[in-house]
């Protein structure tokens, strides 16, 4: 049996496939599509799917589609992953969407893949989904997925992604989430403010942190860069950058954590530290998911629209053209929402 190579998707043609296997190139097509109709021997069917493999061929069902003018009759949403609420909230709006426009709805997580682009060349590949919306990812991936599916003419979707030089996003206004924040902590006689901020690797992270040292500067403080820690959106990251931050210079009295499942996180690293919240610490945190309010104490919030970031980005998908930019915010702007977590500084 041949053994597989690997080799680049757009290289590969299904001419070679049948040149390789001795076959007219319907007959590949035609066994990929499992029609029914076809009549060949077991011997030959066996040597298409060796040269397959061997050449490591994934077919252009997308060009299939837009020479047929076929419509998205499905759309994929990938994330990566299940466990963080704030996609559920993207997947709800997403669902809401589908609902209405009568179009199925397909959720992914690229937890079990190597890379985000290893799933999506298996759902171009595959044809179990028209179109694509994309949720997550570094700026290097984010690049890398939007190369291939723009080389594939393959309808797609960013959401909350800005990386220099893709073609379709939409995307959340942290900018603005973080000023109303720092806003807010000033307000109340702040002016230790620190960022338990994500990793620079990843997209969202730079801009949250560009984004609070921007508003620091705006609100008169100064900035050093000890006020940022970065740490992954999970709640490990959480814990390692509460215990990072308190040990800090002048000591803190306000916090802004740039992802929730990270507050969650923080807020038992502060437990455990017996720093209470907010009486020596105030702490305010990207996302309004709905257990904010069920927390002790409760989650002062900035609420980025998640919901309807996951609608308006399934509508611009449905009715905008493959080929036609998009790059905009999301319509809906974020929103402050005071709780318990924050209060005025002590004099």
């Amino acid at each position: 049996m041949p053994t597989k190579k690997a080799h680049s998707p757009a290289r590969v043609t299904g001419s070679q496939v049948a040149a390789l296997a001795r076959v007219d190139a319907a007959v590949v097509s035609k066994i990929l599509k499992e029609d029914s109709t076809l009549r060949i021997s077991p011997e030959t069917r066996r040597r298409v799917i060796d040269a397959i493999e061997e050449l490591g061929y994934r077919p252009n069902f997308a060009a299939q589609r837009l020479r047929s003018s076929r419509k998205i009759g499905s759309v994929g949403l990938i994330i990566p992953n299940f466990s963080n609420p704030a996609y559920g909230e993207i997947v709800h709006g997403a669902e809401i969407a589908s609902l209405k426009q009568k179009v199925a709805l397909f959720v992914s997580s690229t937890s079990e893949f190597s890379t985000p682009l290893e799933l999506i060349i298996d759902l171009v590949a595959s044809e179990r989904v028209d179109a694509l919306l994309i949720a997550g990812g570094s700026t290097k991936e984010t690049a890398e997925i939007n190369e291939y599916l723009t080389n594939r003419h393959f309808s797609f979707l960013f959401l909350n992604r800005q990386t220099v030089g893709i073609r379709r996003s939409l995307f959340l206004d942290d900018e603005y989430a973080i000023n109303l924040v720092v806003k807010h902590l000033v307000s109340l006689g702040h002016t230790n403010i620190y960022n338990l901020a994500g990793k620079k690797t990843m997209e969202t992270g730079k801009r949250r942190q560009q984004a609070f040292k921007d508003a620091i500067l705006e609100a008169g403080l100064p900035f050093r860069p000890d006020l940022v820690v970065e740490e992954d959106y999970s709640a490990l990251g959480g814990q390692r950058g509460f215990a990072e931050i308190i040990k800090r210079k002048p000591k803190p009295t306000a916090l802004v954590i740039s992802e929730f499942v990270a507050a969650v996180g923080a807020l038992n690293a502060a437990r455990k530290a017996n720093i209470k919240v907010p009486d020596e610490l105030s702490i305010v945190v990207f996302n309004n998911l709905e257990f904010a309010s069920l927390l002790n104490p409760t989650l002062t919030t900035v609420g980025l629209q998640l919901q309807h970031l996951g609608e308006e980005g399934f509508n611009l998908l449905i009715d905008t053209p493959y080929d036609q930019e998009i790059y905009q915010n999301v319509s809906k702007s974020a929103e402050l929402f005071p709780r318990e977590s924050s209060k005025a500084i002590r004099k």
